[in-house]
């Protein structure tokens, strides 16, 4: 049996998109941050992690991009992708209007995403962030001295999250519509070597020379492979001041033999260069 490590707790985003690319015949461990999940694969304590690495409002998820910055010689790969719709909620108790909620709780990324729907709804509430969606959630409850949750309910307080959390609480789920599309990219991380699938995708990070036109140089190798390149991302090193590495996505598997040519090139123009892996595209 798999055991399947992910930025939880559980009924989040991240939990289901677990469930749906591994299954019900699996074990899965909920991990408090992504730094955790990484963690639980580098140590051999699951044999796969999840964890997001992009919205397609919000941009990319910086803590899953800067875990690959601070520790590169992690011997975690790139297995996979799951791409996931997202539909979030409003959570409130039972019986509660929307203009009645004075508060409003979640995760960073639901609080951004949602942001129109709020300034149209609960102007006047105040948000504020916790590390997950099922943590916001626990917040419309209040605790006594020993941590556990009490029988007081916040009333005024709502949060934002899937449905099932609501179901979970027995509270009520107001559903938040939104026109633009909404899906989050998560990551399959595990140990040695992706499956090859018969579409695949190669994850890249670099650094550039500190010279004029470094970047244009280093991408060149692609467009000289006729490669297309699907995503990049800049994120400070941390190494130096106003010094930046790169995350790139490219068509292809690096046993290609256009793959290898590009990479060879690549690797000539840069500071530094790491495959993070060859995976298949999500379906």
């Amino acid at each position: 049996m798999l055991t399947i490590a992910y930025l939880g707790p559980e009924h989040t985003n991240t939990h289901a998109a677990a469930q749906k690319r591994f299954g019900q015949r699996c074990k899965y461990v909920h991990a408090p941050t992504i730094e955790d999940v990484f963690h639980s694969v580098e140590r051999r304590k699951v044999d796969y992690g999840v964890v997001p690495i992009e919205n397609s409002l919000e941009g990319a998820v910086t803590h899953t991009l800067d875990r690959f910055i601070d520790f590169v010689d992690t011997p975690v790969k790139i297995h996979g992708e799951r791409e996931q719709q997202i539909h979030h909620c409003l959570i409130v108790h039972r019986g509660v209007k929307t203009t009645d909620v004075r508060r409003v709780y979640s995760h960073p990324q639901a609080l951004a995403q949602c942001r129109e729907w709020l300034d149209r709804h609960v102007p006047r509430a105040p948000r504020l962030e916790t590390n997950s969606t099922a943590e916001a959630v626990g917040r419309l409850f209040s605790k006594n001295m020993s941590g556990s949750i009490g029988s007081i309910m916040m009333k005024d307080y709502a949060a934002i999250g899937r449905e099932e959390l609501a179901l979970q609480y027995r509270l009520k789920a107001v559903p938040i519509p939104d026109r633009r599309e909404n899906k989050t990219r998560f990551l399959i991380i595990g140990l040695g070597n992706p499956k090859r699938g018969p579409s695949n995708k190669t994850s890249i990070l670099f650094g550039v020379k500190d010279k004029p036109g470094a970047l244009h140089e280093a991408l060149l190798a692609f467009k000289r492979e006729r490669i297309n390149m699907t995503k990049i991302e800049s994120r400070p090193s941390k190494r130096k001041a106003w010094e930046y590495l790169f995350f790139v996505d490219i068509e292809g598997h690096e046993s290609e033999p256009r793959v290898r040519r590009a990479l060879v090139a690549l690797r000539r123009s840069t500071s530094l260069l790491r495959v993070l892996g060859s995976y298949p595209v999500a379906r």
